[in-house]
């Protein structure tokens, strides 16, 4: 390696070690690690024994400037710092310099590095060129400020062209990510590269809650309409030993980081009537599907800022940082399947007959043998319920399409937007995708996919089917249970009292946004049309309707079966208070055209979303934890072969001063499942 004033060059060689494997240089870290203006970092770090002085190499990348990894810039514009050396342990020498309040200026990226000598004389530098990341890296930022925003500086109505501020509290209430990049590339990738392919050409900068991911990869996402909406979609690949650290929209961090982050841009296809829903179609639909037990993507709102200029705001609302809100949503790979709790196993994302390989388990086929199989024998074969029983996760599956039927995720009639994925034990399992053109009947799909025809069509395996919806129906998809998490998605992105909020921020970005002119699936004005109040509120009441409505055509086309045991009533038959020791409860006596063959009995804990307590934070939204839905039990009580005269709740079940809500059905001898009983809501009370 060679130091030339303030540039340098790596030599081709793998990082340094010192005796005993470990490396030269660890521990490196930067203090504040998200500094804000004119604050001063310490960039500390530790020299194994053997290695000479440390020297740290820093690089300003200033907004609206970007150096891009490939850049002959990147290489040689670094500034050196010697680094003053501390305490002396067996570990090593310690070593710290700080930079000064005055580099850290509003939206500017310092990279660093730090170089070292070897005891035969070598200058190294650590990370070594080699990595897919050579560089440390902190962002400074005073935080997003407020904005201000019109529907339509142009219109003629006051109430299109009224500027409107949004605070800094109101535009903090949604998590910001921030992306560093060329103004070009960034043109490029969402509207004039017209690239379908799935390379990822473009390289920039994310920044997640104060956290710099540098060099990461993105492109435009999407089908056929990849460039159609004006405000389209993005995929950011992140390199292998920096994936992204995710939390979630209640500021719970996940215990599984991401390595491709898909954003959907909340602008719905403008064609189909429903804009302004704003991601809540699928944010809510997704959520539907994990409350039934279908695994699906989680998903979590973000306001996303793109850092290609000098000005963070301008004049102009359609310039500046502010993209508006987008919807991440976690891929479906094999961090997918470990964050989900399944086991290892091959996935395939589904698209006109075929899969393509998301993940490959370990020790696994490579060349989709598995797949093949799999679908010669359910397209050839037409085989039976045994067949269906033993390659197919059934249960999971009829979760699955309960909720393709609750939502209208009809968008599946193509061969697309699910994914296949075959369980360690060799069953089958679907997992949902792409679910933006739902809650309505209008939206595009037929709603067939392979199996509706094939499993549904097989009376045993049609019961069972029913059977679940059925139960679903009672206990989620319904004006209560759904309309509250309705509210609570909405309440995460939109003032519940009717207040400024990041909806109406977005709003004012993109309805009358110079490119969303181009028409089509873009359009200008199109923002709530279908609701008859013409805001986010009517959007989400059009939503409460559509449960009303979808549920009842499922119960008329898909649950018309008048062989089904009447639906048994509950009684509290404990003492007075509903003490928690003794929560005891009487069912009537069974009724159903067919012999009577099972009982159950389930009791589930319902509560709203948690609010913050404390001063907001920034990106925290209202709430710190989701709300409880009766749809997960606390306890069950198995199937009885008799009628229970009086079930008593474990006290274990139950915790004084939470409410919950206790349910019966009854089976019969052909199978079918009664409706769950109306349910008896309490209040635990002291033992």
């Amino acid at each position: 390696m060679i130091l030339a004033g303030t540039g340098w060059a790596l030599a081709e060689a793998a990082r340094p070690t010192a005796a005993g494997g470990t490396s030269l240089v660890s521990a490196v870290n930067n203090h504040p690690p998200a500094p804000r203006p004119g604050e001063a970092v310490t960039v500390s770090a530790l020299a194994a024994p053997g290695a000479g002085p440390l020297v740290l190499h820093y690089q300003l990348v200033d907004p609206g400037r970007y150096i891009e990894l490939k850049d002959p810039a990147f290489w040689t514009n670094w500034v050196t710092l010697p680094m003053q050396p501390g305490k002396a342990t067996p570990e090593g020498t310690s070593y710290t310099v700080e930079l000064p309040g005055a580099l850290q200026t509003n939206r500017r990226l310092v990279r660093y590095r730090i170089a070292t000598r070897t005891t035969a004389g070598e200058t190294w530098i650590v990370p070594a060129k080699e990595e897919s990341v050579p560089n440390f890296a902190y962002f400074t930022y005073a935080g997003v400020p407020a904005w201000r925003g019109a529907i339509d500086p142009q219109s003629g109505e006051a109430r299109g062209s009224a500027s409107v501020t949004y605070s800094e509290e109101v535009m903090r209430r949604v998590q910001s990510c921030h992306l560093l990049g060329k103004a070009q590339s960034i043109e490029n990738a969402t509207w004039s590269g017209q690239d379908w392919g799935r390379d990822y050409k473009f390289t920039g900068t994310l920044v997640a809650d104060g956290v710099v991911y540098d060099h990461i990869r993105y492109r435009a996402r999407g089908g056929g309409w990849r460039y159609a909406m004006g405000k389209n979609m993005w995929k950011f690949a992140f390199n292998k030993n920096q994936p992204l650290r995710v939390r979630d929209d209640y500021g719970q961090a996940s215990p599984v980081a991401w390595d491709k982050v898909n954003l959907r841009a909340c602008i719905q296809q403008g064609d189909y009537g429903h804009r302004g829903e704003q991601g809540l179609f699928e944010a809510a639909g997704f959520r539907l599907f994990n409350l039934a037990g279908a695994a699906a993507p989680l998903t979590h709102w973000i306001q996303l800022r793109i850092v290609t200029g000098a000005e963070e705001a301008p004049a102009s609302q359609y310039q500046g940082d502010f993209w508006g809100l987008y919807l991440a949503m976690e891929e479906v790979d094999g961090r997918f399947l470990k964050r989900h709790g399944l086991g290892d196993g091959n996935v395939y994302k589904m698209e006109g007959g075929g899969g393509t390989a998301s993940h490959v388990a370990t020790g696994s086929v490579t060349n989709h043998s598995d797949l093949d199989q799999f679908l010669q024998n359910y397209q050839e074969r037409n085989p039976a319920a045994a067949w269906w029983r033993t390659n197919l996760d059934l249960p999971a599956y009829y979760n699955y399409r309960a909720i393709v039927e609750c939502i209208h995720h009809y968008d599946i009639s193509d061969g697309k937007n699910y994914y296949y994925y075959r369980q360690p034990g060799g069953r089958w399992q679907v997992i949902p995708w792409d679910i933006d053109l739902t809650w309505a009947d209008n939206m595009y799909g037929g709603g067939d996919e392979p199996f509706q025809s094939r499993v549904l069509a097989q009376p045993a395996l049609r019961l069972a089917y029913q059977n679940r919806l059925r139960e679903i129906r009672d206990l989620l998809y319904n004006p209560e249970e759904t309309g509250r998490l309705l509210d609570e998605c909405a309440a995460l992105i939109a003032d519940p009292a009717g207040g400024p909020s990041p909806v109406d921020a977005d709003r004012a970005k993109w309805d009358f946004h110079p490119i969303m002119k181009m028409g089509g699936k873009a359009g200008t004005g199109l923002f709530y049309q279908a609701a008859s109040s013409r805001d986010f509120r009517g959007m989400v009441q059009l939503m409460k309707n559509y449960v009303r409505s979808r549920g009842a055509w499922i119960d008329s086309a898909l649950l018309n079966d008048p062989q089904v045991p009447a639906t048994p009533t509950l009684a509290y038959a404990g003492p007075p208070g509903y003490p928690a020791a003794k929560p005891s409860f009487r069912a009537s006596a069974y009724r159903g055209a067919g012999a009577f063959a099972a009982e159950q009995w389930r009791l589930a804990e319902v509560a709203p979303p948690t609010l913050r307590r404390g001063a907001p934070q920034a990106g925290g939204g209202p709430f710190s934890a989701p709300g409880k839905y009766e749809i997960t039990p606390v306890w069950e009580s198995g199937e009885l072969a008799r009628p229970a005269a009086e079930m008593t709740i474990p006290a274990s079940a139950v915790t004084p001063g939470h409410v919950y809500r206790v349910r019966v059905r009854v089976r019969d001898t052909t199978g079918r499942w009664s409706h769950w009983s109306a349910p008896v809501e309490f209040t635990a009370g002291k033992p």
